[in-house]
């Protein structure tokens, strides 16, 4: 009872913490994101609460500016890739677990993990993780040719949702001429590979 009553004073304050550091529009994703991962933790037996905030946090840093990005990282010693130092708004996944567990005492390592790893994903990430990288792709005002299959599909495996949404992030930056983050690569391949010894996230 205790620990429930923890969580759900973080989730208060995870949300009061997105609101102060967001504009509208960006608070109002984050919203719609908690929503769509608090549905998919259902739909797959994960903790709601839990998926909650991850999204509630996975955005609060995002409206950082570049400078601060690359200061916090080398404040904090955290890796700074290539593409990174080229686009750092990159950082702000993994900028945003630190100010939670900083700031507001996040403690749940599989919570900060969904929120590092948000963006780009990363190879082996656990399921919070993979419910906060699809909501992150299909909430409600996302529009695009193929997010209607993809929820769809994230109701009923959330591996092969953040497969096909790896495979269309890394068609769109091919299209453009742009690279594609190397976790995403790494990830994709991780996801594409014999999954049998892993336990599969499906809805029942």
């Amino acid at each position: 009872m205790e620990d429930h009553a923890k969580l759900h004073t973080l989730l208060e304050e995870a949300d009061a913490f997105a609101r102060s550091r967001l504009s509208e529009g960006r608070y109002g994703h984050t919203l719609r994101v908690a929503d769509t991962a608090e549905e998919l933790a259902r739909a797959h037996g994960l903790d709601e609460d839990r998926a909650r905030l991850a999204a509630l946090l996975h955005d609060a840093a995002r409206e950082s500016g570049p400078d601060e990005f690359l200061g916090l990282a080398d404040e904090w010693g955290m890796p700074v890739g290539e593409q990174e130092r080229e686009s750092p708004k990159l950082l702000h996944g993994p900028v945003a677990a630190e100010l939670a567990e900083r700031e507001l005492g996040v403690e749940d390592e599989e919570v900060l993990e969904a929120v590092r790893a948000h963006t780009t994903g990363r190879p082996e990430m656990g399921p919070l993780a993979f419910v906060l990288y699809v909501a992150d792709k299909i909430e409600p005002a996302r529009d695009y040719p193929s997010v209607g299959r993809l929820r769809e599909l994230a109701r009923k495996d959330l591996y092969r949702a953040a497969a096909e949404a790896l495979r269309r992030a890394i068609a769109h930056n091919e299209e453009r001429g742009r690279e594609t983050h190397p976790a995403s690569l790494k990830t994709l391949e991780w996801l594409e590979a014999d999954h049998t010894a892993q336990p599969r996230i499906e809805q029942k």
